[in-house]
C-alpha cells in the first residue's frame, strides 16, 4: 500500500527551538501534528524524493527494501537524505568500492531536462555512483517508465520558470498524481484524466486574489506558488476521486496546524479532500 512517508514542506514541524503553539503542540502530540519532509513511498520498493528525514521515515514505517528512487526537482527539501543511498550500500568501517551487480545498486531518477542543476546541487548523486551505491537514469517529460507491473510517467509541469515534475503512477488499476511542490501554472492535459487520488501541495491560505493583488509585491516568492483556493478551483476541474493535500509547513500560522486544515476542508465534502500526515496510508 502506498505511503505518505513524510508530509511537510520546506521546513518541518517542530521547527528548532521554536516555541509557537504550533511547533509546542507538535512536540507534545507527535504525529499528525509534527511532519518531517516531503516524501512518497510504494511497496514495491519505489521512493519519491529524499528529504534530510529519509533514513528515519524509512525506519518508522518498517519498509524493507528500496530499489528505485524518483526526484521531483532538485530542492534541498526533497534531496538533502541523498546520505541514504550510502547508509544501506556503504559498507564500514572498511570504505571501499561496493562491488555490487548492476541490479543490485538503487536506480536514482533525475530529470533529463534539469541534468546541469542536478550536477550543481547535487554532487554527491554522481559521487555515490562511483562508489557502486546507484545507478543515476535519467527521464524525459511524459516518457513512461515501466517496473514490474507499474508504469511510472514523469510530469513535467512545464512552468516558465523553473523544471518541477510530478509522477503519474499507474498500479493495479489505479491512477496517482504526486505532485507535491511547485504547481502553480503548470500545464494541464490528458495526464491528469480520471484519477483515483491527486497528491498535491497545500498551497498558502486566504483571499487569493485580494493577497496577490494588493498585499504581496509583483516580485515576490508567493506570487509564484499556488493558493488553497487555486487548489480547489484545480479540484473542481480535475474531479479525481479523492485529493490529498501535502507539503504542509506553516510556524505560528494557522495553516501549520493539523487540526485547523480539517476544519477548513470541511467546508468542501463533495471534493473528497484530505490532509496528509506522516506515515499515511493511500
Amino acid at each position: 500500500m502506498p505511503i505518505i512517508l513524510g508530509s511537510g514542506g520546506a521546513q518541518s514541524i517542530p521547527k528548532p527551538f521554536c516555541n509557537c503553539k504550533n511547533c509546542s503542540k507538535a512536540r507534545i502530540k507527535k504525529i499528525p501534528y509534527s511532519r518531517t519532509g516531503p516524501s512518497f513511498y510504494l511497496e514495491e520498493g519505489i521512493l519519491f524524493d529524499t528529504p534530510e528525514e529519509i533514513r528515519l521515515q524509512i525506519e518508522k514505517n518498517k519498509i524493507s527494501k528500496l530499489n528505485h528512487v524518483f526526484y521531483t526537482h532538485w530542492h534541498p527539501d526533497h534531496t538533502y537524505g541523498v546520505r541514504i543511498f550510502e547508509h544501506i550500500k556503504g559498507s564500514y568501517p572498511t570504505v571501499q568500492k561496493i562491488e555490487n551487480e548492476v541490479e543490485d545498486k538503487i536506480k536514482v531518477y533525475i530529470p533529463e531536462n534539469d541534468l546541469n542543476t542536478f550536477k550543481e546541487q547535487l554532487s554527491k548523486l554522481w559521487y555515490f555512483e562511483q562508489k557502486g551505491f546507484i545507478e543515476i537514469i535519467l527521464f524525459k517529460d511524459r516518457v513512461p517508465i515501466k517496473i514490474n507491473n507499474i508504469i511510472i510517467t514523469p510530469i513535467d509541469f512545464q512552468r516558465i520558470d523553473r523544471v518541477r515534475y510530478g509522477f503519474l503512477i499507474n498500479k493495479t488499476n489505479k491512477k496517482i498524481l504526486y505532485a507535491p511542490c511547485s504547481i502553480f501554472g503548470m500545464k494541464i492535459d490528458e495526464y491528469f484524466n480520471d484519477l483515483d487520488f491527486l497528491i498535491m501541495e497545500l498551497g498558502w491560505i486566504g483571499n487569493t486574489k485580494e493577497i496577490r493583488d494588493t498585499f504581496l509585491d509583483k516580485n515576490s516568492f508567493w506570487q509564484t506558488h499556488i493558493s488553497f483556493e487555486e487548489n480547489i478551483e484545480l479540484i473542481e476541474r480535475l474531479k479525481p476521486k479523492i485529493s490529498i493535500l501535502t507539503h504542509i509547513g506553516g510556524h505560528n500560522v494557522p495553516r501549520g496546524d493539523h487540526d485547523f486544515l480539517l476544519n477548513m476542508i470541511k467546508k468542501y465534502p463533495n471534493l473528497k479532500i484530505n490532509i496528509a500526515y506522516d506515515g499515511m496510508n493511500i
